[in-house]
């Protein structure tokens, strides 16, 4: 595999919280950046496929669908002194 130089602007204040973690572990920025990426890039991989697995299966026909603002609100509410319970959703009508 060959590398590539990438350039990336931070904050200063990120810049230091870097320097501070790359001396603390004895590490290089770029090897704290790689690990960054990668670990970013495996996460987002990850969500999309959640996602488009989620959205397959919520196109058939025994389906359980949660509208968005009875699933955000549920969401929001979870780790307060009154969360919601878990919704059920309802059956997908047929198109």
């Amino acid at each position: 595999m060959t590398d590539i130089d990438i350039r990336v602007r931070v904050p200063a204040d990120l810049k230091d919280r870097l320097d501070a973690l790359a001396r603390s572990t004895k590490r290089s920025l770029s090897d704290l950046a790689t690990d960054a990426l990668r670990t970013l890039t495996d996460q987002e991989e990850s969500d999309i496929a959640h996602i488009r697995r989620a959205m397959e299966e919520s196109r058939q026909p025994n389906a359980r669908i949660v509208p968005h603002k009875q699933a955000m609100d549920w969401i929001r509410s979870r780790g307060t002194s009154t969360p919601l319970p878990k919704p059920k959703g309802r059956r997908r009508t047929p198109a």
